[in-house]
């Protein structure tokens, strides 16, 4: 049994690792809306909040999920706690 528990948090330590080298490759508004989301805005929150359309929001949001591979908030806003990024 201890030997299972060992090699259970082997792929967590990589899985953190792997998420900041994705996260790293987020541009800085992306980032701004990665913060928008976590936090629990909506895409039409979030724009007023940065300035910016609804659509351009939704066109980032798809973008983040796809180098984060998440599927949704749920899994940024865990990707965000990992991470430790406050929101």
């Amino acid at each position: 049994m201890p030997q299972q528990s060992l090699n259970r948090s082997e792929p967590v330590v990589a899985t953190r690792s792997m998420q900041q080298d994705r996260f790293d490759t987020l541009t800085p508004r992306e980032r701004d809306v990665f913060e928008k989301l976590v936090a629990g805005a909506s895409n039409k929150e979030a724009g007023r909040q940065l300035g910016i359309s609804p659509r351009t929001i939704e066109i980032h949001r798809a973008r983040i999920f796809d180098k984060l591979s998440a599927r949704n908030v749920t899994e940024l806003v865990r990707i965000a706690v990992r991470l430790g990024i406050e929101h």
